[in-house]
This record gives C-alpha cells, structure tokens and sequence, in this order.
C-alpha cells in the first residue's frame, strides 16, 4: 500500500493520527501485495476559499511557514509533501485524485474537520476516491473526543459548558486519560521529490509577524514547554492580566494544528493529575488551563451539532429579532483603536499590531461593540476573523455569540462589561493600555483609564479622543432594553 496524507489543519508529524495510521498501513507486510510502499503527504493552497472564509494574511503566512517546516520533517522520514493549488473546494477531488494517480498511491488518510463546507468538500473527495476503488480513511484528531460521542442523558447535545465538561473530564477519565501519540518511523525512500513551499500568496498581501509567531511544530512544543515549566501553575491567577506573559498564547497552533489538544491537555494533566477531576476541590493553574483546552472542544461539538452557528446565524433564535444599529462610524473607530476607551482601543490595536488579542481584552471589545454600539455581533466576528492569527470558526463563533449574549451559555444579556471597571481589575497600572496606545504613555495615575477626566487643557494635548465615542452608562441601559425587547 502507499497511502496519500492530506494534511490541513494538523501541520505536526507527531501526534498526527491520520499520518500515523497512514505510515502503519504502508509498513504493514499484509498490504503491500500491490508492491507500493512508502507514504505521499499533501496540502492544498485554497486561497479563493480562504478568503470567502475571512483568513487573516497573517494567518495564512504561518500556515506557509509552517508547511515548510513540515516539509522538511516529513522529508526526515522519507515522506514528500507535494504542494497543490485547488483555489476552491470543488476542486480538491479531481487535484487529489489526479496526484494519486501521479504518485502511485491507492489510498486516502485524512483528519476530520467539521465545519460545512469542509465536511462536504471531504464527503465529495471520498466520493470520488471511492469511485476508483481507492479506501478512504478519516480520523478525529482536531477534539479529544468525536463531536457527538457527549449526550446529556436524554441523548441530547450539550448546550451548557459546565455540564458537558464534566462530562467529557468523566470520559477521559474513563479512558485512561489523554495519551498524544509519536511521530511515526521513517517510510521507504520513494524516487519523488517535495514541492517547494510559497513563501506567500498575492491574495493575502499584509501583516507577518514571525517575530512573535515562529513556525512550525518545534515552536509550539517549545512553548509548551516553556509555558508547562514557568506559567502553567500560576495560570488561574495571571491569565486575566493582559499586561503580563500569564498564558500559553498556543492558540495560533491550536489553529493550523501544528499542537493538538490532546498534547496540551496531556501537559496540563501530567503537572497535575487531579485536573481530570469532573468535581475539584479548588482551581489550580493546570485545571483552570484544561477548561480553556475543552472551552475549544465544546465550540466545536457545538458547530457540529448545531450547524445554523456556521451559517451565520444565533444559537438562541429568539435574538434573531435584535434591532441591531447601523453605526459605520462608530464601527471604523472601533476597528481602529479611536473609541477613546482606552482598554478597548488597546486591545483593538494589539490585534491590528500582533494578529492576536489576550483573550479577556477578546470579551471587552466584542461587549463594547456589541452592548454599548449595539452593532450586529457579526461585524465583529468577521473583523476578528479576518485579522486573528489563531482564526478558527468555531472558537471565534462561540466567543463573540457569547459576548453578545446571543449563544449557547451565553454571557445573561443584563451582564454587560464595564470597560472601565474591567481596566482598573486587570490592568490596575495601565501597563498594557500604554503599551498599546502610546499616547497615554505619560499619562500618570488612574487617569490612564479614563482620560476624559484630565483637566481639559492637558487633556488637549493628547492626540487622543477627547471623550469615549458614546455614553457608557446610557448605551449599556439602551442594550438591555433591546434584549428586554424580544423578550417581550
């Protein structure tokens, strides 16, 4: 057998169950009657697809440096990775079945993705496979456990966060924990050579920034390790601080797959195995990180079990009927980091700056446009999307549907986060608020966080917005009363 790997999300060699089954199979003396041997990887370039998905330029440069990391791996283990380009996902199965073909390959091994137009792409390649009496081989590899193996005991989906991490920590539990596979051995040597990696593609011409985001899975293991060794057990204390290096910031390789989650909980579960305890005693650093790796896990069962949430849609259908405004100026300056909140525009412009935003900065902005602008939560969900590193529809969806109290154990639609109060919590010295918005940098004291309250001729010399862009008190009355709204 020589079996084709199509990788997509899970740019890693170790821990890769598709690659790993794939390698197997190829090794195994039963079936190689065909006298193929080896293993073939691919990857597709999508572009035309990605931006009708809204990736980020910056996103889409770590995936291509990445990929030529993995390259090289997989080169190590005597395994090309050919590089093809199917600008849409109609095309993936003639452009696979033609490389199959090319390469002498007689099989298909692949890892889910759930998403909808990437599960039907997946169901038309093994369509087409199957048509030439090629086997086709999917596995779960993006979540600890199958979306859809967790029912409540009605046999219903989950819909509330904490019932269902107790259940899925019982489960893995049950499983004897969490257990991230290696690399697989080396393949016999085939006579076909790796594709060169792009080193961009004209479609997402912007930010890079592998300063901050290094490629590859060396990378990530790297800060997991660093993270396991200097933060983890202080986590459930610093994370909420954007000011300070409290979280794993693995996110990005969560994203394009270049970790796997069963590698981050397994660290979480090895520096503390009570973390898969369904009821603690107390919060502890590894426990309260665990929860963030199955707040990912639940997104995403929830994208499968409820596939409205990808088409653009609410969980809760009764927020259909918020009057959303229509507000483009206030959007821009939002967009922009000008809303003279300073908490809000420092979190704006850390995403603008990096591709990424510390994720309690991720719930402030999302509430400010959604409850205090009252724009539609989707402006924000497509903005971030387009401009995250770690982008990932799922996780993004379940964020800013929560924010904007239209989701699934969503954030009570009267609980709307003072920017200011959230400011003076989790930024008392307004370290990261004059990191990213320089302006303030002299300001002294509290003021940083709300600067409307210098004396007007100082306050006039700041290049700054004089005042915040709308009246935080009135606008949060004027949110509840639109959700009290369809209430009635």
């Amino acid at each position: 057998m020589r079996p084709l790997v199509w990788f997509r999300a899970d740019l890693r060699t170790a821990d890769n169950s598709a690659l790993l089954a794939a390698c197997k199979a190829a090794s195994d003396p039963k079936s190689n009657g065909s006298g193929r041997h080896g293993v073939v990887g691919v990857f597709l370039l999508a572009p035309d697809q990605w931006q009708e998905h809204d990736w980020a330029p910056v996103k889409v440069d770590l995936i291509l440096r990445t990929l030529a990391e993995l390259s090289k791996a997989l080169a190590a283990l005597n395994i090309p990775l050919k590089i093809i380009r199917a600008d849409r996902f109609a095309d993936a199965p003639k452009a696979l079945l033609k490389l199959a073909r090319a390469c002498g390959c007689d099989a298909l091994y692949f890892n889910k993705e759930y998403e909808i137009n990437e599960a039907r792409r997946d169901e038309a390649v093994r369509d087409a496979f199957e048509d030439e009496g090629m086997p086709v081989h999917a596995f779960t590899d993006q979540t600890l456990l199958e979306p859809g193996d967790l029912r409540t005991t009605e046999g219903k989906w989950y819909t509330v966060y904490t019932p269902f991490k107790k259940a899925a920590l019982a489960r893995l539990g049950d499983n004897g924990g969490v257990h991230p596979q290696p690399a697989p051995d080396k393949q016999a040597k085939l006579d076909i050579a790796p594709d060169p990696v792009p080193d961009s593609l004209p479609e997402f011409d912007g930010l890079r920034r592998p300063d901050l985001w290094p490629a590859g899975e060396g990378a990530a293991m790297d800060r997991l390790h660093k993270f396991a060794a200097v933060a983890l057990d202080s986590y459930h204390e610093r994370r909420d601080s954007p000011a300070t290096a409290g979280t794993s910031t693995l996110s990005p390789y969560l994203a394009i797959g270049a970790i796997s989650p069963r590698q981050c909980a397994a660290a979480a579960i090895d520096a503390e195995p009570r973390a898969l305890d369904p009821k603690p005693r107390r919060k502890t650093g590894p426990s309260t990180w665990l929860s963030e790796v199955l707040w990912r896990e639940f997104y995403k069962h929830l994208l499968v079990g409820y596939p409205r949430v990808v088409r653009g849609r609410p969980f809760r259908l009764d927020t259909e009927h918020i009057e959303w405004r229509d507000d483009p100026e206030g959007l821009e300056a939002w967009k922009a980091g000008r809303t003279g909140v300073p908490i809000v525009d420092a979190g704006m412009r850390q995403l603008a700056a990096t591709g990424w935003m510390h994720n309690r900065l991720r719930m402030v902005t999302a509430m400010f446009l959604t409850k205090n602008l009252l724009v539609d939560w989707r402006e924000g969900e497509r903005h971030f999307m387009r401009n995250l590193v770690d982008g990932d529809l799922a996780n993004n969806n379940g964020g800013w549907q929560w924010s904007a109290s239209t989701g699934t154990d969503a954030a009570p639609y009267f609980r709307v986060f003072n920017p200011v109060s959230q400011s003076r919590t989790h930024d008392p010295d307004g370290t990261y608020i004059r990191r990213f918005v320089p302006e303030l940098a002299d300001v002294e004291g509290e003021a940083v966080h709300e600067p409307w309250t210098i004396p007007g001729l100082l306050r006039g010399g700041l290049d700054y917005p004089s005042e915040p862009i709308v009246d935080l008190k009135s606008t949060r009355e004027r949110a509840i009363e639109a959700f009290r709204a369809i209430k009635a």
